[in-house]
């Protein structure tokens, strides 16, 4: 980036966008066990790239660290990232490149940047959100993409401050999507009768493969589970329910 280019990135408010890759490092950095999962096998991290710097597609120092070689996996990180900027990078880097898997924590989403992100569902297979605050408004969005989804395999959805009504509509979702297998979203307060609204949208669905179900115990989720464990243990729930 010339000096011309950042004094007018300064002067507009926005700072220049930094990438760098992951080569060799990328068992020291802090990803979900999902999100590892998700690579290719014998993944070092020179297909990892790590945005240290937010910022939009057009600036110049954005294409150093994502062009060279392939691109599987970009991570945001504990920095405040705008919803638009993401998917405008990611699209093009899933068009462009390799990228399948996109994890973003503690970067101030919102309840818009969760909408954003529900526009490149078709385009990745992993999808790993942690911290965003995209609450019930941002999981609608999601979850309406979700319902017609034939690609993402992993969605992670934690701490997002979704509550019940967010549960209703990864439900809606759940009882038409046939592509997921794991799905993540502990650490929110989706209430007992959420939980119950997802069980039952599994169990009406005989084309899902969903495998596992990660949610917060107090809910009677299992841990890294399949999801039929959760049903037997809403059915022994249910029956102390109607007897108490």
């Amino acid at each position: 980036m010339t000096s011309v280019q950042l004094f007018n990135a300064i002067q507009s408010g926005k700072r220049p966008m930094r990438c760098e890759k992951l080569t060799g490092i990328i068992s020291s950095q802090n990803f979900p066990e999902w999100v590892v999962e998700s690579f290719p096998p014998k993944e070092d991290g020179s297909g990892v790239v790590r945005v240290i710097v937010p910022g939009t597609l057009k600036e110049a120092t954005t294409q150093e660290a994502l062009q060279r070689g392939v691109v599987v996996a970009i991570t945001w990180q504990n920095e405040p990232t705008n919803g638009s900027d993401v998917i405008d990078i990611i699209k093009h880097y899933q068009a462009a490149s390799s990228l399948s898997t996109v994890h973003i924590r503690n970067c101030f989403l919102g309840v818009s940047g969760g909408k954003y992100l529900a526009k490149s569902l078709q385009d990745i297979s992993t999808l790993f959100l942690d911290g965003n605050d995209i609450r019930d408004g941002g999981c609608m969005t999601i979850s309406a993409a979700l319902a017609a989804n034939t690609n993402l395999k992993t969605l992670g959805l934690v701490n997002e401050s979704i509550g019940y009504q967010g549960a209703r509509y990864l439900a809606n979702a759940l009882q038409f999507n046939m592509s997921l297998t794991k799905l993540d979203i502990s650490g929110n307060d989706i209430e007992k009768d959420g939980c119950r609204e997802i069980a039952f949208a599994l169990q009406r669905n005989s084309g899902s493969v969903l495998k596992y179900l990660k949610m917060d115990q107090k809910y009677g989720g299992i841990v890294n589970g399949e999801y039929q464990g959760l049903l037997r243990a809403f059915k022994l729930q249910f029956q102390k329910d109607s007897i108490g």
